[in-house]
């Protein structure tokens, strides 16, 4: 293993400067290969290193153990901490590393002449012992290591955006390969106009079901705030779950409707201002599968669907038998009779509220855009 201070100047060179926090996370580092009895800085793969932080910390880790991202033994946690898990890849073992509570101030109380707090903990850093510095303590991977390393060259392309997916990060919609981008929430959005809740990609269109007992005024309600939302320059789609087989959408006589009847499987009725499709199924298709086939739209509605996990509008009405059929993971509120006194943690509004309802709607959907 290099030294202490041949460590400390490469890590310096890379980031221009020395200061407190390359000086743990070097030490951490040093520290990782004497427990785990292993050789570093690393030649080889053996040891992977999870950082809960990016900057300074995380190059000193990395200039002290050889674990790189560019060489797919280190991956970065942004929790922010200054911890780290090393795992030895051979033999399994897993310790993590992090700063003593009191370091800062055993550094101060050693170097208590210098200018500064961070002129002590960079000098004090450097000489006090492991135990004064660090906590250790082993600990049991929750993710799959092997899942993460993936094997190379293995390539498939996302049936949506058609881009190049590698080291088996794609997931399954359906019979769909996707990208994580396309199947999940992004860290990005595509911009159409202004509307900066707009996505090209049908797995990135937000979804919000409504749900509720018969006849508690669910449809009523997406009718409404489809028009409000409409009225707001927004573009939404719907969709309504039928719970029983056998429903028709044709009328009988129509050119359409006798492609059904001879046996078609899949009627497409095409004209130059609308489209219009259905097919028979062998088996019913989940929420994820139904929605993969809207495009260009800001928002879908979806009426039913309680247990399809999606975030939900929960429609609760005191003369239709008032009960609780939703998550409370996924309800996003509650729309209630004012004589109803209901608190669950969520906004409750009333049926009539119309504005307020899509407002909570449009909230929602800027929280659930801006997380990453």
């Amino acid at each position: 293993m290099e030294s202490l201070q041949e460590l400390l100047s490469r890590s310096a060179a890379r980031h221009q400067n020395l200061c407190p926090r390359q000086v743990l996370g070097v030490r951490m580092g040093m520290l990782a290969g004497k427990r785990l009895k292993l050789d570093l800085p690393q030649r080889d793969k053996r040891l992977f290193t999870f950082v809960e932080c990016d900057g300074c910390g995380m190059g000193g880790i990395a200039v002290a153990t050889g674990c790189l991202v560019e060489r797919r033994t280190l991956r970065v946690l942004d929790y922010g901490k200054l911890a780290a898990t090393f795992v030895d890849t051979l033999s399994g073992e897993c310790i993590r590393i992090k700063p003593h509570p009191q370091a800062r101030t055993r550094a101060e109380q050693l170097l208590p002449d210098r200018p500064s707090s961070w002129h002590s903990q960079l000098e004090a850093y450097q000489i006090m012992t492991d135990d004064d510095l660090f906590i250790i303590e082993p600990v049991q991977l929750t993710v799959s290591l092997k899942k993460i390393i993936s094997q190379p060259g293995l390539r498939v392309d996302c049936a949506e955006c058609g881009e190049e997916i590698i080291n088996e990060r794609q997931v399954m919609r359906g019979s769909k390969t996707l990208c994580l981008s396309c199947a999940e929430d992004s860290y990005y959005l595509r911009k159409t106009g202004d509307r900066s809740l707009s996505v090209k990609n049908h797995n990135q269109i937000p979804l919000i079901t409504v749900i509720g007992k018969s006849k508690s005024g669910k449809t009523t309600l997406i009718e409404n705030v489809v028009r409000e939302l409409s009225a707001r320059g927004f573009r939404i789609a719907t969709i309504k779950h039928h719970s029983h087989s056998g429903f028709e959408i044709d009328y009988p006589g129509k050119d359409s409707w006798r492609f059904a009847q001879a046996g078609s499987r899949h009627v497409v009725i095409a004209a130059p201002n609308k489209l219009a499709s259905y097919r028979t199924l062998d088996q019913e298709l989940d929420l994820d599968e139904v929605a993969s086939e809207i495009t260009e739209v800001d928002l879908i509605l979806v009426e039913g669907y309680k247990r399809a996990n999606k975030p939900s509008i929960e429609v609760l009405r005191s003369t239709h038998k008032p009960e609780l059929i939703g998550s409370a993971e996924h309800r996003i509120a509650l729309v209630v009779d004012a004589d109803m006194d209901l608190d669950l943690g969520v906004p409750r509004l009333s049926l009539d509220d119309v504005p307020g309802i899509t407002n909570l709607i449009l909230e929602h959907l800027t929280k659930q855009a801006g997380r990453i």
